[in-house]
């Protein structure tokens, strides 16, 4: 097979691109950036279902679909394809030549592809591009640098041979199944058999309990017979007691009406009393009525005085402070005045202290010119000193006097900006003095006009104590009348009951007469309650000996039927037992079967790696004489995955070898792999020089084009290098997303 054509819409730094490759060698390059790995990618993701980030990061940036369609010609049947993918969820493979779509999501695609690729269903696509097809940048000789056990991982997986160990696993389980089942099946045959021991027994305890069914269906006639005598006996007993209840509630019933009417009588004679009462008790309640507005009227004023002496103590503390503040206001405005010769003051201190601080930075920047006691002006010693005194001497006496000179004045700005400050607060209490004098008289008149205010309700306030005493004792002889006009009133409603009472009573009399006839009618002897009691427990052990019987009976039934069903479960049992001794037999075959087979998976597993690495082994051997120009060394892929090469008789090993025999000896059995495990005759190098001086590059470049028997070989690179060792050259300018 050999890709003829690759399409990406919107994938990385590609908008729209179509690349097209004939057959041989194809040198991708162009710089960093320019999109030469997309391709590969594109690639990979397409057809092995490989894409080592997420779909959002394949996806050129601020595109909301890409998609790629890879199309080749099948090495099965020389037709060519189209595999389209998107990165939405649409994934399908067309036929130009039909026009038609002829698989459609991932499973129909996967065996459509293993098919024309010629690889057995089932194969691991990623694991075939990583480690043969397109091994990833920069880890070309990676996995045969690593140890043995990450080496065997990465191969057992792609040469199958896990699978076979896979398979032997989970045959595991179904061996345990079976010697599971083969377990069951002993148990249920070992069961039967204990239970078919007891049929004997069994068929006895039946004929016992039939025997004793009989047995009770007779007493349980006999007593039925015997309890409904007794109970038409007590029936009439209890006619006969219902009766005589009725009588001795209907004659309660009439005792308590004749109760209510003689209170009814009562209550007339009491309502006659209390009458006279009533005017009494309702001229009463209007004097304290009286009273009670004008006490209220009094609480009022009362009231008013109190909230008028918390006005007044509000106001005196008020005025108590105000005063105060008057007072500190008109102390601390006294030095307002002298605001302006304090000012004046202090710019003059802060000219005088910044005019030495000038003359001292004036001399220090002199004494650090002077150089060997000379004067810097006239660079000659200084004729105004005196004798024995020098001039860094003189200078620096200088220092010491301006500084003390410095210090005396920013002591006396230090006051100055003290009094400063206090005079200028000053100003600020001296214009609030006028407000706290005319706050002064406000509260004055407020003091005035509310202690007035209070002088004329204590004057309206003077007899509320002689009114409370009065309303206590109108209300305290209210109280003695103990309230005739309610009691008048429920006993009015007594005697509204009159009429209905009697109607009552008449009914109640009536049906004494009626209930006394009954009672003659039913018996003709008095009623006997001993007698009543005494049937009735008769009754209640003739019932119980009944249920007793009964319920035995039911046992005895439900037990027979137990025993009656038993017996049948034998029989069936006798049936169901040759059936289980055949599916023992058959189980325990397919057990030593399935044994078998595991068993033989075991062993095959190490047997199919030795025989892929074996063809690889000798694959490889020759790719790498194909490879290196030299004849005389022998390409060795181990048991355990790892390379070496044979020279001379001597044997070295991977890691002994050069960075160029690394590369080669890598490249050699990866595309060993290739060919023995698919039809695939293409494969991608993706920077395969990275790291490598010019000599190394050039020599890998001779190297790569020294490959036979591939259709397609594509190496991504960012130089020239491959130019003159590959059929074809595809460059691709960073700026545009379409090849140059």
């Amino acid at each position: 097979m050999h890709i003829s054509k690759i399409e990406l819409e919107n994938i990385k730094s590609h908008a729209s691109a179509t690349f097209e490759f004939p057959r041989g060698t194809t040198a991708i390059t162009g710089e960093n950036g320019a999109g030469k790995t997309s391709i590969i990618e594109a690639a990979a993701w397409v057809l092995f279902d490989l894409l080592e980030y997420k779909k959002d990061d394949f996806l050129r940036r601020g595109a909301t679909k890409g998609s790629v369609a890879v199309t080749f010609i099948s090495g099965l049947d020389e037709r060519e394809y189209t595999v389209y993918r998107d990165t939405g969820t649409s994934y399908h493979v067309n036929d130009p030549r039909l026009g038609a779509r002829i698989a459609d999501k991932k499973d129909e695609v996967f065996r459509f592809l293993w098919q024309h690729l010629g690889l057995e269903p089932g194969t691991d696509l990623r694991s075939l591009f990583r480690q043969a097809i397109g091994v990833p940048q920069g880890t070309f000789t990676a996995i045969f640098l690593e140890g043995a056990t990450d080496r065997k991982i990465a191969f057992d997986r792609l040469l199958k041979v896990e699978e076979y160990r896979q398979a032997a696993e989970k045959l595991r389980e179904t061996a345990r199944y079976l010697d599971n089942s083969v377990a069951d099946v002993r148990e249920r045959i070992a069961r039967s058999e204990g239970e078919l021991s007891r049929s004997e027994i069994v068929t006895k305890e039946l004929d016992t309990y039939r025997k004793q069914t009989a047995e009770l269906t007779a007493t349980l006639t006999t007593l039925s017979a015997d309890l409904e005598s007794r109970r038409a006996l007590l029936a009439g007993l209890d006619e006969a007691e219902k009766t005589a209840n009725a009588l001795t509630a209907a004659a309660a019933e009439r005792k308590r009406l004749d109760e209510a009417l003689s209170r009814v009588e009562a209550a007339k004679t009491e309502i006659a009393d209390l009458r006279p009462k009533i005017a009494e008790q309702e001229k009463l309640e209007s004097c304290r009525d009286a009273l009670h507005a004008k006490l209220a009227e009094q609480r009022a004023v009362a009231g008013q005085l109190t909230r008028l002496d918390e006005q007044l103590a509000r106001l005196r503390v008020s005025y108590k402070a105000n005063a105060q503040e008057l007072k500190e206001a008109r102390e601390k405005a006294v030095r307002a005045a002298d605001v302006s010769n304090l000012e004046q003051r202090d710019a003059q201190l802060i000219r005088e202290i910044a005019s030495l601080r000038a003359s001292l930075e004036r001399d220090q920047r002199f004494q650090k010119e002077i150089k060997n006691g000379l004067c810097p002006i006239l660079s000659q010693a200084c004729l105004n000193l005196k004798p024995g005194e020098t001039l860094e001497s003189f200078v620096t006496s200088q220092f010491a006097e301006l500084n003390s000179q410095i210090a005396i004045s920013e002591s006396r700005h230090s006051t100055i900006t003290t009094d400063l400050m206090a005079a200028r607060d000053a100003i600020r209490f001296a214009s609030i003095v006028d407000s706290l004098l005319r706050r002064e008289e406000e509260l004055k008149a407020e003091g005035t006009r509310l202690s007035d205010e209070r002088l004329e309700l204590e004057k309206n306030n003077a007899g509320l104590a002689e009114l409370e005493r009065e309303f206590a004792t109108l209300d305290a002889r209210l109280r003695e009348h103990s309230d005739p006009r309610s009691r008048v009133k429920y006993l009015d409603n007594e005697v509204a009951r009159e009429p209905e009472l009697r109607g009552l009573s008449a009914a109640v009399t009536a049906e004494l007469d009626k209930l006394e006839q009954q009672r003659i009618a039913l018996v003709s002897e008095p009623y006997d309650r001993t007698r009543h009691l005494s049937l009735r427990v008769e009754v209640s052990n003739a019932e119980r000996k009944h249920a007793e019987a009964a319920t035995r009976l039911d046992l005895s039934r439900q037990r027979e039927q137990q025993l009656a069903v038993e017996i049948e479960g034998f029989t069936v049992l006798r049936g169901s037992l040759a059936g289980e001794f055949q599916e023992k037999e058959k189980l325990e075959t397919v057990a030593e079967t399935t044994k078998f087979i595991r068993d033989t998976l075991k062993e095959a597993a190490p047997r199919v790696a030795r025989n892929y690495v074996y063809h690889v082994s000798l694959e490889a051997s020759q790719l790498f004489r194909e490879i290196t120009g030299g004849a005389e060394r022998t390409l060795k892929w181990g048991e355990d995955y790892a390379i070496s090469i044979e020279e001379d008789g001597y044997e070295r090993p991977f890691q002994s070898l050069s960075g160029g025999e690394q590369m080669a000896a890598a490249l050699a059995v990866r595309l060993a792999i290739l060919k023995q495990l698919s039809d695939i005759r293409i494969a991608f190098f993706d920077e395969p020089t990275t790291n490598m001086d010019a000599e190394r590059r050039e020599n890998f470049a001779l190297e790569i084009s020294r490959i036979k028997h591939f259709d397609q070989l594509f190496v991504i690179s960012h130089d020239e290098t491959f130019d003159n060792y590959v059929d074809n050259v595809l460059h691709i300018e960073r700026s545009s997303s379409r090849p140059a």
